[in-house]
């Protein structure tokens, strides 16, 4: 089974380099700074439209730590894979 470990650890560690370099490179900074200033294109902002911001934030928090989460368990699936348990 160490040969799946070091598969699917390297395939883990991948993914969330990727999903990291997406969320805090150049495209993602765009992104988060245009959805900004469409944002404030859109003030007045009502009580949906406050619900809806803090949702996403919830959002955007939790997938902040996917990618970093992904790459340690990347980390211990090679390692376990590399010791042959």
């Amino acid at each position: 089974m160490t040969v799946e470990y070091i598969v699917l650890g390297v395939l883990l560690v991948v993914m969330g380099a990727v999903q990291t370099w997406l969320r805090h490179g150049p495209g993602g900074k765009a992104l988060r700074a245009e959805q900004e200033a469409l944002a404030q294109r859109r003030a007045p902002i009502d009580a949906a439209a406050k619900a809806e911001k803090r949702g996403q934030k919830v959002w955007t928090s939790w997938t902040a730590i996917l990618g970093l989460l992904s790459m340690a368990l990347g980390v211990v699936l090679l390692v376990l894979g590399v010791l042959g348990r």
